[in-house]
């Protein structure tokens, strides 16, 4: 019986595994893709917004090579913290049903090369599944055809391709202009709400 198992493995549930490491807990991070799959979704030559001081974890420094740190050295940063504490990540384990029992839970999770499911029991569960994967949809028709995408991750798919860019924020903007610099024909669409 763990102490606590963890559903998600990005930064969030990173820095609760290293919590309940540093508090003497057992601790699992059970996660359906790769440790932090949600910065494999940003665009590829991406800087962060914030300084590397605000995105660490656990006390372990997080060294960057300009006052913000890119995408790929983040991915290095968060494995390395994964491989300093040692953290128990099951990457690609899919968490099929979490059922209260006596004393605690029940965590049944699938790995898809494996014949029967994992069965976990721990005193206490944390779901860190953060908000990345799951896209503002409109509810418009055609917004779920093959050539649209909820995810930007790099401009060269769409040179000499009429693109729509949906928001107005900063990534919408980030976005726009490196298609732009590509030779797409970019149009934004932002709703005043």
């Amino acid at each position: 019986m763990l102490d606590l198992a963890v559903i998600g493995a990005g930064p969030c549930g990173l820095a609760v595994g290293v919590a309940a490491k540093q508090a003497g807990l057992s601790c699992s991070l059970f996660d359906r893709g790769p440790i932090v799959s949600s910065l494999l979704r940003y665009p590829l030559f991406m800087r962060f917004f914030s300084t590397p001081e605000k995105l660490e974890i656990g006390g372990v420094p997080f060294v960057a090579s300009e006052d913000k740190p890119t995408r790929r050295e983040a991915l290095t940063y968060y494995r390395k913290v994964a491989e300093y504490f040692e953290l128990d990540v099951r990457q690609y384990h899919t968490v099929e049903r979490v059922t209260p029992e006596t004393g605690g839970f029940e965590l049944v999770a699938r790995h898809p090369g494996a014949a029967e499911p994992e069965i976990v029991g721990a005193r206490n569960i944390v779901c860190a599944t953060g908000f990345f994967d799951s896209p503002n949809l409109l509810g418009v028709p055609g917004e779920d055809l093959p050539h649209v995408s909820h995810f930007f991750t790099e401009p060269h798919p769409y040179w000499q391709q009429s693109v729509v860019v949906v928001g107005g924020g900063n990534s919408a903007v980030e976005a726009a202009l490196e298609l732009h610099r590509v030779g797409a024909r970019v149009t934004m669409v932002h709703f005043l709400g």
